[in-house]
């Protein structure tokens, strides 16, 4: 048995997620307020809503595990963020604003400039939104471990896109799924601003599934959050039934108002008769949902290539065009054997129907570690965000966590009306740069920082190599006209490169095992992601063009009273 005693405000809050067996109590001068006599064999959630304030005792058994805590007073928390804590045999341990930003900076391993949870697994972003002036990103978790599981809402926010406050899970599955033995839960979904100026938010909901690949039932459900926009208050179904020819894969709404149609527009992800599709749905008021057709049905040669669906479908107008981007779930390039790729076509919407301008799709990334990119409109610019990730290479198993988010990055159209994708503004005042002298030997000494190389001029011939003790962190190449990135684990079996246009510029940030590449203007991008040798001390560049090398620091966050 531990005891610890911690203070607690009125109406604080207090969430977990827990395992037995055993029980915890909290007590009040020796009086139980409240308890859990004997927890669940499986993770379970729970919450506990203090009355008063004053020192409190915990008491809980060795037995049980705790994999996800935090504290949070309703009233301050979307300017002050949550407490996490931890339990252990030593006591509860509780880090808040500048106290939590310090723990996770202490892990060597954890990016700096890329979103990550405090703990416990992330993936897709979801929800993303500006209100006001502070940006909301909302991800999918699972908050009893580092891999994948029971999916939730996790949610946080930024004056600058760079520096975050974390905050209460805002999204919870339909049921308990760990003591039904099932996966599924809340699913990806986006935000959606009303005529009124209210963010709602639309997304899938995987009921209680036993396999991951087939079986399972998804449904669409919309979320009205409280005006805090900290949790979701009122969930309702909007959508049950699939259209004819769609069996298992359905989901990833993302939805707009349509001047042209007079009415709400929807397109979900899915697959049609085998053939990976994007779905269209009308309707006039949110809650009542109507099947319009197929928007886009992939060929014949992507299913034949592995590809199982579209994930997250994102459909918005850009520059006069029309915008879809999918991701190809299962898909493996026969070219490159590259696989889960992110695709853009770009075209017109005339009477609900998408008319490309071309019928060949436009990989977004040649890299395999940049997926489910989910963008927003903020004023009068396209902000995306992306989930970096390739499911064959892991974080070690003592992580506290797993799963980071890209570079926020602001989608474009080029003269020829490709997609071409750029690094937010934001980076340039949030993040601080410190320009790095080379060598003679051309190379720079980099100190385990964040880096940014940039490249201007001839870059045929152009080498960057990037190394921690000798030990190769990355290696990027331009040779006749290809641009490619090497890391230390590939094995030769996947070309990870990408033709250039002009071959006159290059943009390379790397952040703790993050390759972020942007050459040809954002038309030509690259992501990687590796978990060895993520802290090189060395960089040389071999080059004809223009080089500049700077290490980067992340302004410090300010943090609310």
């Amino acid at each position: 048995m531990t005891r610890a005693s911690v203070h607690l405000e009125s109406g604080e809050r207090i969430e977990f997620w827990a395992q037995g067996p055993g029980r915890i109590t909290i007590g009040i001068r020796d009086q139980t307020v409240w308890q859990i006599p004997a927890l669940s064999a499986v993770p379970a959630s729970y919450s506990y809503h203090h009355r008063e304030a004053s020192e409190t005792t915990f008491e809980w058994d060795d037995t049980v595990t705790v994999f996800w805590a935090y504290s949070y007073v309703p009233a301050t928390v979307a300017a002050v963020g949550i407490t996490m804590w931890d339990f252990s045999t030593a006591g509860i341990m509780r880090r808040h604003g500048e106290e939590l930003s310090n723990w996770m900076r202490c892990d060597e391993e954890r990016p700096s400039l890329h979103f990550s949870p405090p703990k416990n697994w992330m993936n897709d972003p979801n929800g993303l939104c500006k209100i006001g002036d502070t940006w909301h990103v909302f991800y999918q978790f699972h908050p009893c471990g580092n891999d994948w599981g029971p999916m939730h809402w996790g949610h946080a926010t930024s004056k600058d896109l760079f520096n975050w406050l974390h905050l209460p899970v805002f999204l919870h599955p339909e049921q308990e799924l760990w003591r039904l033995g099932a996966t599924g839960g809340a699913f990806s979904g986006t935000a959606f601003e009303g005529k009124n100026g209210q963010h709602v938010f639309f997304y899938t909901e995987r009921l209680p599934a036993y396999d991951l690949f087939t079986g399972y039932r998804e449904v669409q459900k919309l979320a009205i959050p409280d005006r805090n926009t900290i949790k979701a208050e009122c969930v309702t179904s909007i959508i049950e039934e699939r259209p004819k020819g769609v069996y298992h894969d359905f989901r990833d709404p993302k939805v707009w108002w349509d001047d042209a149609a007079g009415g709400y527009r929807m397109v979900l992800g899915a697959s049609l008769d085998g053939d990976p599709a994007v779905l269209l749905y009308g309707s006039v008021d949110l809650s009542e949902w109507t099947y319009l057709g197929p928007l886009y049905r992939a060929p014949k040669e992507y299913a034949e290539a592995g590809a199982r669906a579209i994930e997250c479908p994102d459909f918005f107008p850009l520059n006069g065009k029309w915008i879809l981007l999918m991701g190809f779930v299962g898909l493996t390039e026969a070219s490159t054997g590259r696989h889960n790729l992110l695709y853009a076509l770009v075209g017109n919407f005339v009477n609900d129907a998408f008319i490309p301008e071309s019928v060949e799709l436009q990989v977004l990334d040649f890299g395999t570690d940049f997926y489910a990119l989910q963008s927003f409109r903020a004023e009068d610019r396209q902000i995306a965000f992306a989930w970096l990730f390739n499911w064959e290479y892991r974080k070690t198993a003592v992580s506290p966590y797993s799963g980071e988010l890209s570079l926020p990055r602001q989608l474009c159209l080029d003269e020829r009306n490709r997609l071409s994708m750029r690094i937010a503004e934001e980076f340039e005042t949030a993040v601080r740069k410190e320009i790095l002298t080379p060598d003679r030997d051309d190379g720079y000494a980099i100190g385990k920082y964040p880096f940014e190389a940039r490249l201007s001029g001839p870059l045929e011939g152009t080498t960057i190599k990037a190394s921690d003790a000798n030990r190769l962190s990355f290696e990027l190449t331009v040779r006749d006209g290809m641009i490619s990135v090497r890391l230390e684990q590939d094995d030769g079996s996947i070309r990870y490169a990408a033709r250039l246009d002009t071959a006159d510029d290059i943009r390379v940030i790397y952040d703790a095992g993050i390759v972020e590449v942007f050459a040809d203007g954002g038309r030509v991008c690259g992501t990687r992601r590796s978990y060895a040798n993520t802290s090189p001390d060395h960089i040389r560049i071999s080059s004809l063009a223009k080089v500049t090398v700077s290490a980067l620091h992340l302004a410090e966050p300010i943090f609310g009273a």
